[in-house]
């Protein structure tokens, strides 16, 4: 069952996990790495995750001073997926309007580049599936759906409170120390998006620990939803 878990977190955690916290402790070197072996060739799954990958790496370089290739990357960033928003957390301002004078002077490229990316897919939607009549009215049972939420909800919702109590508790913790190591090591960051030589360390620390509890709550979550769904009959 642990190894089972284990590999279900690992499948859940993003591949750009370990671009983005180098690139957010000043690492650009490593980030650009990570981030040009996961783009040539591709692989990565999804557009959402090609997009990110090509703007991170457009604000790497953008950070290194290569413009040229920062605009190139934004590019094919934007026609991944035009309607991408960057986050003011994790990009600093100035490559945000970088991006945004990169959408409008090459308006063109992008949605040529965009266009050549669709392919019509026609999928016949399935015939309504109708349940026989049951001979008796039951009395309702909740939905083991409530499962996949977190915090327990769904082992509330089948009268185990215990086991809720549980994960309510253990994963708030993990969410909270990962959202305040986060946004500690992003208001480390100077005006040029960087970190200092000298909280650089402090930075890495928190990084790793929000990495670090965000896959412990992702671990919860997932013994939480295969306790449910599978070892509960």
């Amino acid at each position: 069952m642990t190894g089972l878990i284990v590999a279900m977190v690992l499948a859940a955690a993003s591949p750009l996990d370990p671009a983005r916290a180098a690139y957010q402790s000043g690492e650009l070197a490593q980030a650009r790495t990570e981030l040009e072996a996961l783009l040539y060739p591709l692989r990565l799954d999804g557009e959402a995750l090609e997009s990110e990958a090509h703007l991170l790496l457009a604000a790497t370089y953008h950070a290194q001073e290569d413009t040229s290739r920062a605009e190139h990357e934004a590019v094919l960033g934007l026609a991944a997926s035009r309607d991408t928003k960057l986050d003011p957390l994790l990009y600093p301002p100035d490559f945000i309007t970088f991006v945004e004078r990169v959408r409008t002077m090459h308006r063109e490229r992008i949605a040529a580049l965009a266009a050549e990316r669709r392919r019509p897919i026609l999928v016949p939607s399935p015939p309504p599936v109708q349940a026989p009549p049951s001979a008796q009215a039951s009395p309702p049972i909740p939905s083991k759906s409530w499962y996949l939420m977190p915090f327990g909800v769904g082992h509330f919702q089948h009268g185990q409170r215990t086991k809720g109590t549980m994960l309510a508790v253990t994963q708030g913790t993990c969410l909270t120390v990962s959202a305040v190591s986060l946004s500690t090591a992003l208001s480390l960051r100077g005006r040029d998006g960087l970190y200092s030589a000298s909280d650089a360390r402090t930075a890495r620390r928190l990084n790793t620990s929000y990495l670090v509890s965000a896959y412990a709550f992702a671990a919860l979550y997932t013994y939480g939803v295969l306790d449910g769904l599978v070892f509960t009959p």
